[in-house]
């Protein structure tokens, strides 16, 4: 027993120096400008369903960019509530704005990809970049993105954005996103490495250079992916394609779900899938999870009852690490504290999440979204 409480603590601070590495990995940078002849005409590609709450201002940020040589192009899919009213409103404010209605799903395609795929279609841009409607892009958001892409020569540069968390569940899990990926990913190996295994993609932001992008297939390669960002990624490395994943707290802001249940779902239907829909996978990957970022706060309390004095430096050693890493990253990715205080519940909350995203795929008809209910697949090239 206590040589295990000994790994973890050795273990977690290893985990504390890859915390670090990726937060210098992305450091801020200098990057040469582009004379404006030179830069590329972009396509800014915004699939919308149901998001009467948030297309408007995500719509206006882009039209109003400090770029010269862009598109805005925003697919309909078949919404349900009055997005295509409010897009209809805007056409009339904003000449340039395009709008097209999605067509119905087809079989075997999940809802976004089919949008994405529908969006390309109607693109004529070098350069294309998918954004999700609940974003808000700053206004110099695609010369700087796209600026720093050309500088780092990427394929596909995704970049991570400013979070806004308002509700209280919003602030608590949230941000276990950041924590788990920079706890748990090299971003470095991720950049450098052509195994598809490292590879990573965020799927509020991504600029593909258009000549890649058809050279992977695009979103129809892997229509029926409902982590489509992964997959892309995935496929740009293992098509010998750069990958670059950076800091995008100066270029957009994104709130992606706005409520307990929305956060529950969304997760849900992410996190099975993610794994390939691999049980062994899974339970694997969240049995590890328990046990380094959530054990040590129940052992910490074990300990301090029992008087076991060994127990408890580790448990407090453990515990520290973990919230000096919480607060590393939160205070680079203006996260604020209340998720490092309820720490333990977020972690707690994830995991149950990935219980019910498993008990959705094996016990129910699938994953749950938007309305749409897409089962269970076996992905071809996934790893099980």
């Amino acid at each position: 027993m206590n040589e295990i409480i000994t790994f973890i603590s050795l273990f977690l601070t290893g985990i504390l120096f890859v915390v670090l590495w990726n937060m210098w990995v992305f450091r801020k940078r200098k990057y040469k400008s582009i004379p404006e002849p030179e830069l590329p005409f972009v396509s800014v590609l915004i699939p919308a369903r149901n998001e009467e709450r948030s297309i408007k201002e995500c719509v206006e940020s882009l039209l109003i960019q400090n770029y010269k040589k862009f598109e805005v192009i925003v697919l309909n899919d078949n919404s349900e509530d009055s997005t295509g009213l409010i897009l209809e409103e805007l056409k009339n404010k904003y000449k340039e704005l395009k709008i097209i209605n999605g067509k119905p799903l087809p079989e075997g395609w999940s809802g976004k990809n089919y949008a994405c795929y529908q969006l390309y279609n109607t693109s004529q841009g070098e350069y294309i970049l998918f954004t999700d409607a609940d974003t808000v892009h700053f206004k110099d958001s695609i010369m700087n993105s796209v600026t720093r892409s050309i500088n780092r020569q990427a394929d596909l540069y995704s970049l991570i954005p400013k979070m806004t968390l308002n509700t209280f569940a919003e602030n608590i899990i949230m941000p276990g996103l950041h924590f788990t990926t920079f706890a748990m990913l090299p971003y470095y190996l991720a950049e450098t490495l052509k195994s598809p295994a490292f590879a990573m993609g965020v799927g509020p932001f991504l600029l593909f250079k258009r000549s890649a992008y058809e050279s992977i297939g695009g979103h129809e390669a892997l229509k029926n992916h409902l982590v489509e960002d992964v997959g892309l990624a995935k496929n740009i490395k293992r098509s010998g394609y750069k990958v670059v994943v950076n800091k995008g707290l100066d270029i957009y802001s994104c709130r992606m779900y706005q409520s307990f249940k929305e956060i529950w779902e969304g997760f849900s239907k992410n996190i099975f899938p993610g794994m390939g829909y691999s049980s062994l996978i899974l339970f694997s990957v969240f049995f590890v999870y328990l046990t380094l970022f959530f054990i040590p706060f129940f052992g910490l309390i074990v300990s301090m009852i029992s008087g076991n004095d060994y127990l408890l430096y580790n448990f407090v050693y453990q515990t520290v690490l973990l919230l000096i890493m919480r607060a590393i990253i939160n205070i680079n990715f203006r996260l604020g504290f209340i998720s490092a205080v309820f720490h333990p519940v977020g972690i707690l909350i994830i995991s149950m999440i990935g219980f019910n995203s498993w008990r959705w795929n094996k016990l129910g008809k699938g994953s749950l979204w938007k309305g749409r209910t897409y089962p269970t697949i076996k992905i071809k090239g996934e790893v099980t």
